[in-house]
């Protein structure tokens, strides 16, 4: 049941954005394959302990349609952080899980909950100095290994207070963006929001320059929690190789999903469906990559 949530969602938003791509009143019938999907969970496991819970207002663009090609979308982000591991996920898309995993028969019910991002990032694992990364593009769920980024902060006199906390400015250039975080030496945690961290103390608010990606805190609390990695058949790649797939899919929804396989379309007059992509190149969080 799984499966069919996360295909339909992806598919009621390929439709959503296709008007400049195919005659929606042509299509007589869509075929989900459910057979392209590895997304059923296959179990889940501990692997650490975390002491302090960030909640961060997340905001991001998504796709749009032909009226309104870009649009900006508001998430709710968790950190789990105060140990080995930190792990960074959606609040809507746990919920969202947890009500399938409470009634697995009342997917529809599901889709109608708001809907997060479906990437994890857990920092620390599965070794100190390293990070994984899971995400679903479309239905098909990736996993990538890397480095934790080293980044190259520098850190200024301004200051702001969030949630009661003086918060110092520091910028730095990552993944082809520039960033101004503010962080507090009063939590002396060295993490963020995504892959932002290394500073001395919780960053609590970053923002890219262009005004895309944003993220500040809007609650916390210390809490032993564990940790959990959700396992499912992941297609191990690279983080290079995982970028150029979202771009794809991204920047051509129903080209992508036809072309996967994940998707087959019939139409009213036998014609093929057009996948030809005419609308403005998407802008990812990460753009130092080739595409």
């Amino acid at each position: 049941m799984k499966t069919t949530l996360i295909t339909l969602a992806a598919i009621l938003a390929a439709v959503a954005t296709a008007h400049a791509q195919i005659d929606v009143s042509n299509i007589k019938s869509i075929t989900v394959n459910k057979s392209a999907s590895n997304a059923a969970v296959t179990g889940t496991r501990e692997i650490g302990r975390s002491s302090l819970e960030c909640v961060y207002k997340a905001v991001a663009p998504e796709r749009g349609n032909e009226q309104e090609p870009v649009r900006m979308k508001e998430d709710r982000m968790i950190l789990q952080t105060g140990g080995a591991v930190s792990k960074f996920y959606s609040y809507y898309n746990f919920a969202k899980d947890s009500l399938l995993k409470a009634d697995p028969n009342n997917a529809l019910k599901a889709v109608e909950h708001k809907n997060g991002t479906a990437a994890c990032l857990y920092t620390g694992y599965p070794e100190a100095g390293r990070l994984t990364l899971t995400d679903a593009v479309a239905s098909t769920y990736y996993t990538y290994e890397e480095k934790v980024p080293q980044i190259k902060w520098t850190i200024g006199d301004q200051t702001r207070e969030i949630l009661g906390y003086k918060c110092r400015r520091a910028d730095c250039d990552l993944y082809g963006r520039h960033f101004t975080a503010w962080f507090t030496d009063e939590i002396p945690v060295a993490s963020g929001p995504w892959k932002l961290q290394g500073l001395p103390g919780l960053i609590m608010a970053a923002a890219d320059d262009e005004g895309l990606y944003s993220f500040e805190i809007i609650g916390l609390r210390s809490v032993e929690r564990p940790v959990e990695f959700t396992d499912r058949r992941y297609i191990e790649t690279t983080r290079e190789k995982y970028l150029r797939q979202l771009h794809r899919y991204m920047n051509n929804p129903m080209g992508y999903l036809i072309s996967s396989g994940e998707m087959i379309i019939t139409t009213h007059d036998g014609s093929e469906p057009s996948t030809e992509n005419t609308m403005p190149e998407f802008l990812m969080i990460e753009t130092d990559y080739k595409h």
